[in-house]
């Protein structure tokens, strides 16, 4: 099993809340990119490379403060990429269930924004890993 985390707040074309795109995300049980295989050939090989049963939080990484929140983890139901549309763009989703939805992210300080500013990325950092297993854990 890996673990994968993936940023969900923005809207490249300033048209949607970014809370409205959360909403839609878990609602439709997905993860969502607009990028492509010729925008983003490296996010589109690891969105790909994820199997049905891996890990996967919502993320997003405040530069300024060097902060990474998790606001929902889940794991992927299948290995289809799919099309899908969120906040009225359309691009490539996986099929997830959020099992977690945090009302309280967790947090956490990052000084190097170089991977957890990116789309999508495999977790390898082992605080980051066992805190979210942790609160997979909690009732």
């Amino acid at each position: 099993m890996i673990m994968y985390g993936g940023g969900w707040c923005y809207d490249r074309k300033g048209k949607c809340d970014k809370l409205d795109i959360y909403s839609e995300l878990i609602r439709k049980g997905v993860f969502f990119t607009d990028y492509t295989k010729k925008t983003s050939p490296k996010v589109m090989k690891l969105l790909g490379k994820a199997k049905a049963g891996d890990i996967i939080y919502l993320k997003s990484y405040y530069i300024k403060k060097q902060t990474l929140k998790i606001q929902a983890i889940g794991y992927f139901i299948d290995d289809e990429l799919i099309e899908e549309t969120i906040g009225g763009q359309k691009g490539i989703a996986r099929r997830i269930n959020w099992v977690k939805e945090l009302s309280t992210p967790i947090s956490f300080e990052i000084p190097s924004a170089r991977k957890y500013n990116t789309t999508f990325y495999e977790e390898n950092r082992v605080e980051n890993i066992l805190e979210i297993i942790k609160c997979l854990d909690e009732k």
